[in-house]
């Protein structure tokens, strides 16, 4: 009975989170455009990158380490050579879904 219940938190979670993490591509989109583009290239019709530490979106999307669950942990975690922006749970989700879309259209 223990292991039933701990089984379905897991899943429960896990679906939580999954849910958390779908978002709107093209609102992600618009809020890397006005969030990111600043040091990534973040659409095609973006030449190059402001800075070469920056790597492209296109270059995120095609990286197998970044998945549903692994870009919104990175999201949210602060990092040296990031500025500290602060992305709402939507935010997040819909810049997740859209950097996974280039993905599928590359």
């Amino acid at each position: 009975m223990k292991i039933w219940l701990v089984m379905m938190g897991l899943v429960l979670c896990g679906s939580a989170l999954a849910q958390q993490t779908r978002g709107d591509p093209i609102a992600g989109r618009d809020a890397a455009m006005r969030l990111c583009a600043g040091c990534h290239a973040v659409a095609a019709e973006q030449a190059r990158n402001a800075t070469d530490a920056a790597p492209p979106f296109i270059a995120l999307a095609r990286d197998p380490a970044i998945t549903e669950l692994s870009l919104p942990v990175f999201l949210k975690t602060p990092h040296s050579r990031m500025p500290s922006v602060v992305l709402a749970s939507e935010e997040i989700a819909n810049i997740t879904s859209y950097v996974l879309s280039l993905r599928a259209n590359n």
